[in-house]
């Protein structure tokens, strides 16, 4: 169905953009070393909820290309537009609804999720965890755009 360099030119963009997903939590850990321990474990505690929740997004997003694609593949277009923007539209509300609670609840989310953390410790999570909540809307659009392309046989521009 597809030849080797079809499927090359699709999975070693893919496998950069998880490499770069990976390292994410890994910069970010890197960029407060310089503030403390404290902000260190903060930013490692609410980065396993971060990736959770993007998980979450990626997995909509691919099954909504999915769709697509199967619109795609039997030649209506239209069906396909009208699928991505029932993607697009769900899942930025969607994101929006995860993202409320975590920023509007964030303390009792965490000391749920984390129990008794030191006082630092969960002062620097309630900030980091604002912080990046606020990008949930913005990383599930990105997904959703990323698996449009990827539906497009384009992999390298979400890269």
């Amino acid at each position: 169905m597809y030849t080797k360099e079809q499927l090359r030119r699709l999975l070693i963009p893919l496998m950069f953009e998880q490499v770069l997903t990976a390292l994410m939590g890994s910069v970010d850990t890197i960029m407060v070393t310089n503030i403390g321990s404290a902000a260190i474990s903060a930013v490692s505690l609410v980065d396993s909820l971060n990736i959770l929740i993007i998980n979450i997004f990626a997995a909509m997003a691919t099954g909504g290309a999915i769709i697509c694609a199967q619109y795609l593949g039997s030649n209506q277009k239209e069906k396909a537009n009208q699928a991505l923007k029932q993607l697009i539209f769900s899942i930025t509300l969607i994101s929006i609804l995860i993202t409320l609670p975590c920023i509007l609840f964030r303390r009792p989310l965490l000391s749920l999720i984390f129990g008794s953390v030191e006082k630092n410790v969960m002062d620097n999570s309630l900030s980091y965890l604002f912080i990046t909540a606020l990008s949930y809307p913005f990383i599930a659009l990105y997904n959703a755009g990323a698996a449009s392309f990827r539906t497009s046989q384009n992999s390298r521009l979400p890269m």
